[in-house]
């Protein structure tokens, strides 16, 4: 998804987390991470 890109993979997890807060969830899903890809606009999708 980030090509080992460490800025983005940082941001992914700021977002990840931001995502996390908000639903009040403690666990990463795929749905979270896609969520938070989406947000980022990182990848092809």
């Amino acid at each position: 998804m980030t090509n080992g890109n460490f800025r983005l993979i940082h941001r992914l997890m700021a977002q990840i987390q931001r995502i996390m807060g908000i639903n009040g969830l403690t666990v990463i899903t795929a749905e979270v991470v896609e969520t938070a890809r989406q947000c980022l606009v990182i990848g092809s999708h």
